[in-house]
Formats: structure tokens, sequence, C-alpha cells
């Protein structure tokens, strides 16, 4: 794979995209990205209220096959009457279903489930043999958000295309 796949060219200056933000700018900003990104075809993401936090679960079927699964907690906080959330766990994986009777192929990891602050993973994997081709760990503000994710699995698998 000729690209570069690593985040750590991304600085921790400017503001946390993970950090603090209105439910409804969240959520907005949320479906907006899910129902515009050209590369999405449909998806059954859906927000669960388990106090005192909400789950983000669900899949996203994108071209060329691939299936993201999301499974990511938003902390919460109220304020007055605004309710404010932010990201704490996520675990993202993306896979291009079994064909002709071999295991699914795996394209993409992100998470942070062992150590929700600090332990941030990155694996990459070659869509055509399933082959881890990269690993980094990452910092909290090197983490992608979900359309960063998308467009990543968009990159790496064009190679199907060729």
């Amino acid at each position: 794979m000729d690209v570069c796949l690593s985040r750590s060219s991304v600085t921790g200056q400017g503001s946390d995209p993970h950090g603090w933000n209105t439910w409804d700018h969240y959520r907005s900003i949320h479906e907006n990205r899910t129902e515009n990104h050209w590369f999405i075809e449909s998806h059954d993401l859906e927000f669960t209220l388990e106090r005192p936090d909400i789950h983000l679960r669900g899949h996203v079927y994108c071209l060329r096959g691939v299936v993201l699964r999301v499974d990511k907690t938003l902390e919460t906080l109220q304020i007055g009457n605004t309710l404010k959330v932010r990201g704490t766990s996520y675990k993202y994986a993306a896979w291009i279903p079994r064909r002709r009777g071999a295991a699914h192929t795996m394209v993409l990891r992100y998470h942070n489930v062992h150590s929700r602050d600090e332990d941030y993973h990155h694996r990459v994997f070659n869509p055509l043999t399933g082959d881890e081709v990269f690993y980094e760990r990452l910092e909290r503000y090197q983490f992608p958000t979900l359309s960063e994710v998308i467009d990543e699995i968009e990159v790496i698998t064009r190679v199907l295309d060729k």
C-alpha cells in the first residue's frame, strides 16, 4: 500500500475534535456527515441513552462492499437546560464480508477499549489479503472523527478498483 496512513502528523494544537459539544450540535454534525458522505451507501447507526452515557452503535455500509461497525460512548454533562456530550470510548472496525466461502477481510480498526483516556490504537489491513500492514498508538487529539475514519477506509480500499 503506497499511501501514508499514519496520524502522527496530527498536532495537539487547536480544538479537540472529541471535546465537549452541545448534544444538538453533535447530533446535527453526525446526521449531516452520515447522510451526505459520498462513500456511504446506508447505515443503521442509533443513539441510545444508557444513563449517564449516550451510545452510538450500528453499522455503516460503504461502497466497495465495506462494512464499518461503530461502537462509541459519549459522556454527558447537563449545564442548565443544555446537554453537552463528548466522546470517551471508541471502537471502529471495518471489513469486507466473506466472498466465496472465505473469511471476511479486515480493512481497519481504531479503538481505545483498553484505557478510555490514554491508549488509542490504529490498525490498517491490506484489503486484498487481510494482513496487517500498519499499526500505531495515538494520543486522544490524533484520534479521527467518524467522518475521517470513513475517508480513510475509502483511501485504503481504492486498491480494490484496480
